[in-house]
């Protein structure tokens, strides 16, 4: 075993004690004579058990200890903090993605993994140190007081952990390497430290961590409870905020350049907090994600995407397909396709006007078979795939003929200034190219400009989207923008007979 600096102790203390007990004999022996030898006959026994136990090996808890695993640890930082010269550590480290695993690979694939985890934790830490396992994916360690706690030195001990834990195939039956969340809270971070006190702060610290996920640490900070406490609000009127139909689908239009008519809409999320006004997904999708609400989130959006569909069409505007954007949670849902083949079934809508948009950097990062089999199962269902912000995730040619993509959406990144910037210019033309090779559509996000429209026209780009066109609008408003729209620019609004 080592010290969380990397120095070795458990073969110290086995030769202290050793020499302690040995010497204790001979005293015993010089002065009592026969009673010493048949004393030292009882205790020599010790010295050879103290040499030959395995290094790392750990007492095991007590029964009794294991029925209450949290007050184990409660009781362990009691006492540690009531050594107040220096301070002490509450660490937790959880396995990424654990139930996952477990559905994959089987409970008795993880028994050892688990097992590995554990060694790891102790491994790296003092025998002082005390761990257990707290549930199927997380450990709980309170560090002994060491001088001096350093930040950084606290950091290094968690990458090393987080390291050792990628060997998991080789020692184990696991194919796969493990990954690692871990948040720890020092007591001197605490204006008045305590044992639950400084538990809680640990799990506040692995929250943050989650949310970098996977292999990201995150040590406890005063910061991060407000920033928490924020979070826990928005979660809590997400709650309500689908009950009261506050969640809702904003729509941005979407220009074919070779002829300047509409060639579709992406639905964007959005939120109208009665206290707030409009709050934009990225202040409240981590809400929903951690609140679990991701797949109501996306049913919402799939039943007013469709809903939208149906209002153009009675109201005679022309809108060939409609784009909704799905998060990872959700195309690892097994059920995503039955859902969506339900409601496009419901909706009477035929399948090739729900485009499923994905982020690059869901398929650039491995995709598991679920995210495979789901997409694969959608393109055969008929929906289009767009690639959402290419350009950002490194995604292989490979990968969007793997996934059966349809058309790839620029990021905006790439876009601006492309009428002015030549290296901008030259990265667009390249992608355009590529997909033009590949059999591909292309649309630019972000257009902002009339100059930036123009050049990507030249330069091949397929479809547009951005301020330049329209801001996110709700479906009502649809209309009469585009009627607005087509009447200015002369080009043709394709409404056909209304219908009724």
């Amino acid at each position: 075993m080592l010290n969380r600096s990397g120095a070795p102790l458990n073969l110290r203390y086995k030769a202290y004690s050793a020499t302690g007990i040995a010497a204790s004999c001979g005293v015993a022996i010089a002065i009592l004579g026969l009673p010493g030898i048949l004393a030292s006959l009882i205790f020599m026994p010790l010295v050879i058990l103290l040499i030959i136990l395995p290094s790392g090996q750990q007492p095991d808890v007590p029964a009794i200890m294991t029925k209450d695993k949290r007050g184990l640890i409660v009781g362990c930082l009691s006492r540690f903090i009531d050594e107040i010269r220096h301070p002490t550590v509450a660490m937790i480290v959880e396995i990424d993605d654990y139930q996952q695993l477990e559905e994959v690979y089987g409970r008795e694939s993880l028994e050892s993994a688990l097992t590995f985890t554990q060694c790891v934790i102790q491994e790296h830490l003092t025998e002082a140190d005390v761990t257990i396992h707290l549930d199927g994916s997380r450990f709980m360690s309170a560090l002994a007081p060491q001088a001096p706690h350093e930040h950084e030195a606290m950091l290094n001990t968690c990458t090393r952990i987080q390291q050792a834990l990628s060997n998991v195939p080789f020692m184990t039956e696991l194919p796969v390497q493990l990954t690692a969340s871990i948040g720890f809270a020092a007591s001197n971070m605490l204006e008045r430290p305590t044992a639950e006190g400084l538990m809680r702060a640990s799990f506040s610290a692995l929250s943050e961590a989650r949310r970098k996920a996977p292999n990201a640490v995150r040590a406890f900070s005063e910061a991060m409870l407000s920033r928490q406490a924020s979070l826990q609000k928005i979660t809590k009127d997400a709650k309500r905020a689908f009950e009261q139909g506050e969640i809702f689908a904003y729509f941005q239009p979407q220009l074919n350049l070779d002829d300047g008519t509409l060639s579709g809409f992406e639905a964007l999320t959005r939120w109208h907090h009665p206290e707030r006004g409009i709050i934009s997904p990225a202040d409240f999708l981590p809400a929903l994600e951690q609140a679990g609400l991701m797949q109501k989130l996306g049913d919402t959006m799939i039943k007013q995407a469709l809903q939208a569909l149906t209002f153009w069409d009675k109201s005679g505007l022309n809108v060939p397909q409609i784009g909704v954007n799905f998060s990872t949670i959700e195309l690892r849902n097994p059920h995503l396709v039955d859902r969506i083949a339900m409601h496009l079934d419901v909706s009477n809508i035929a399948p090739h006007r729900l485009v499923i948009e994905v982020l690059e950097t869901v398929i650039a990062d491995d995709a598991g078979d679920d995210i495979i089999g789901n997409l694969a199962a959608l393109a055969e269902l008929g929906c289009g795939i767009d690639l959402d912000d290419f350009g950002t995730g490194y995604a292989s040619i490979t990968n969007i003929r793997r996934f059966s993509v349809g058309r790839i959406k620029i990021d905006r990144s790439f876009v601006a200034g492309v009428d002015t910037d030549s290296e901008q210019r030259n990265m667009v033309a390249a992608i355009l190219t590529m997909a033009d090779r590949l059999g591909v559509q292309t649309l630019a996000e972000g257009v902002e400009t009339r100059g930036e429209k123009d050049a990507l026209h030249a330069l091949g780009c397929h479809d547009v989207q951005g301020f330049q066109i329209a801001r996110p609008m709700p479906v009502q408003e649809t209309v009469e923008w585009a009627t607005a729209y087509f009447q200015r620019s002369h080009a043709p609004a394709h409404f056909p007979k209304r219908a009724g």
